[in-house]
């Protein structure tokens, strides 16, 4: 059986989010024919690394990233710091011949985004940005009933991810509330990545961005005013002629942690709701008129956790589905295809790409026209 060593840099909520998974891997996908190891954490202050070490079981622990993508047990690099330190970790482990999964987005500007893409091209690891949202049943059956013409020609299309964390002007910030990591890049990475998965990329973008407040205090007492947009709203255009709109925001009132998905084409409509994750609505407008409406409405297709083996048995497919099992399934599916010598998916060309149309829209809001893609 193979063994995939792993090394996670940064012990922040989306370290801790990564290690479950990878904790996870074998209650939820047993017979599989490779297994992980925890083999180093990274953490910028070492107590924190060790704490970390000893609660989740890696082997060792350190400080310093370039220690950890030199250690030759480590197979796979877990990238899960702020957008800005992206570059340099993932260009070390590139270099180091390691695999590497990064957390969205890949960069803050598209230029960096462009340097780990032309790295990842030539280096022999394969590489995996972390679009969790596409890894639920209902939202790989919306990708299929795309792919099978289910939908046609598109018509209209919306996705929203709404947070309300970033109303109240006392609470404190930290780096997603400032330049490189406002709500686009924060949120909208997300809608943008899941909405395109299944509609293709636009021609052309107009964008329009608000920062509510002007200054927001900061944990240690002082004040920031360089601070990242906490909302996004968009209209975007497909080569076909389809308008629809994105919209993220962290000062949306009465939402938690809400992203919506919405495609509706000549044949038929997808509905998606991340509160609601198991389940899809699927509308077929190729069924016909009849008394008392006949079969013709949405129907709710329960996906909930019917995961194809080795997964969809632990827990069994029919219990609710949770957030974190669509981190769960993206990792395990990197990890496969690095076992096996698989097709890469969603990786850092890819991440890249998102990179550069999430530039053209903040640039669509500087000088208020639309910008072609």
């Amino acid at each position: 059986m193979r063994t995939i060593g792993i090394g996670v840099i940064g012990w922040g909520f989306m370290g801790k989010m990564h290690t479950q998974a990878l904790r996870s891997i074998a209650f939820y996908y047993p017979g599989i024919d490779f297994r992980v190891e925890l083999k180093c954490v990274c953490a910028r202050h070492r107590d924190n690394a060790k704490a970390a070490a000893r609660d989740a079981g890696f082997e060792r622990c350190t400080d310093d990233y370039r220690e950890l993508v030199a250690m030759e047990d480590i197979d796979v690099v877990s990238v899960c710091t702020p957008n800005d330190q992206h570059e340099a970790m993932v260009l070390a482990a590139l270099r180091a011949g390691k695999h590497v999964y990064v957390d969205k987005p890949l960069a803050v500007t598209a230029e960096s985004a462009a340097r780990m893409a032309e790295a990842a091209a030539v280096a022999p690891g394969m590489t995996c940005m972390v679009f969790n949202n596409r890894y639920f049943p209902a939202t790989i059956r919306a990708k299929q009933l795309v792919e099978e013409g289910r939908i046609g020609e598109v018509l209209s299309f919306e996705a929203r991810y709404l947070h309300s964390g970033s109303i109240d002007p006392d609470r404190p910030i930290g780096w997603k509330q400032q330049r490189q990591g406002g709500v686009l890049l924060d949120l909208g990475s997300h809608a943008l990545d899941l909405l395109l998965w299944l509609v293709g990329y636009p021609k052309r973008v107009l964008c329009k961005t608000r920062t509510l407040y002007d200054a927001r205090p900061t944990r240690d007492g002082g004040v920031e005013r360089a601070l990242g947009e906490d909302q996004v709203t968009a209209l975007l255009e497909l080569p076909g002629g389809a308008v629809g709109t994105l919209e993220a925001s962290k000062i949306a009132t009465g939402s938690d942690d809400e992203l919506t998905l919405e495609v509706r084409g000549v044949k038929g409509a997808l509905k998606w709701n991340s509160m609601d994750p198991g389940y899809l609505g699927f509308y077929d407008n190729t069924l016909p008129e009849a008394p008392f409406g006949g079969m013709k409405g949405f129907t709710r297709i329960e996906a909930v956790q019917r995961y194809p083996a080795p997964g969809g048995r632990f827990l069994p497919p029919k219990n609710a589905i949770g957030w974190d099992r669509g981190h769960l399934h993206c990792y395990y599916t990197f990890l496969d295809a690095v076992a096996h010598g698989g097709r890469e998916e969603n990786g850092i060309a890819e991440g890249a790409r998102l990179q550069m149309l999430m530039e053209k829209m903040m640039r669509s809001d500087r000088e208020g026209v639309w910008i072609d893609v």
